[in-house]
């Protein structure tokens, strides 16, 4: 009877380790952990001086414009919640201003192109994809104007290529959508706001000064710069590869 039980013992042992073995192979195994690191390039800065004309016409329909923006990302995730990215962005505007004061047609050709640099600091508070941003950076900003405005009732001719540096904040909320299991193809929409604060005076009012005066054609460039080429709004679309 005792040799019975004993037997009986070893073959459950071994049928419950069978059945532990089994459990184990197919359970799954654990998801590799997401890669750190993700580049993008953005298209937003294309898309705004693609649109720029519609976008300055509505700001001013003496104003006509082309032009050209691009921007590249690169972050590192710092944990799981938190990352930090460093930026790169340039636009270009080639500007039209015309208007007839008096009798008379005035008009300013301008040319005006931006770089900056800008480092974030990203928040991810549920752990992926949805992300708060905030934005320390630097930007320069160079014009050439040329052509007539209108300073006090008198035509007076421009030729005036300055340029001035700033220093931008800013806040955005986004999302980093990885379509691979592991990282992969990446898509990055972002929407926020930067404030650029003059480093010396604005380009703006080194126009102002220059054309000694009022002249119409100084609100909308005035405008221009703030809301466009250092500040404003910002929409932000890149795609890219997390790796």
């Amino acid at each position: 009877m005792k040799r019975k039980c004993l037997v009986m013992l070893v073959l459950v042992a071994f049928a419950a380790g069978g059945a532990f073995a089994q459990d184990n192979q197919s359970a799954p195994p654990p998801p590799p952990p997401m890669p750190k690191n993700t580049f993008t390039v953005d298209v937003g800065p294309l898309i705004l001086g693609l649109g720029s004309g519609f976008v300055l016409n509505v700001v001013d329909d003496d104003l006509s414009s082309s032009g050209f923006g691009i921007a590249a990302q690169f972050e590192r995730n710092l944990a799981q919640r938190l990352s930090m990215a460093l930026r790169f962005a340039y636009l270009s505007l080639n500007m039209e201003y015309t208007d007839v004061v008096g009798g008379s047609q005035i008009s300013v050709d301008a040319a005006q192109s931006s770089f900056s640099v800008e480092g974030h600091l990203r928040l991810y508070p549920f752990g992926e994809t949805f992300f708060l941003d905030g934005m320390l950076g630097y930007a320069n900003l160079s014009s050439d104007f040329e052509g007539t405005v209108n300073v006090s009732g008198q035509r007076r001719p421009v030729d005036f290529n300055e340029s001035g540096n700033y220093l931008k904040l800013g806040a955005k909320l986004g999302w980093r959508i990885s379509l691979g299991a592991n990282g992969g193809f990446t898509i990055e929409p972002s929407v926020g706001y930067y404030h650029a604060i003059p480093l010396g005076d604005s380009v703006g009012k080194q126009f102002s000064d220059y054309i000694n005066g009022n002249a119409d054609v100084v609100d909308t460039f005035e405008l221009v710069e703030k809301f466009i080429f250092t500040g404003g709004p910002r929409a932000s679309l890149g795609f890219g590869w997390r790796f």
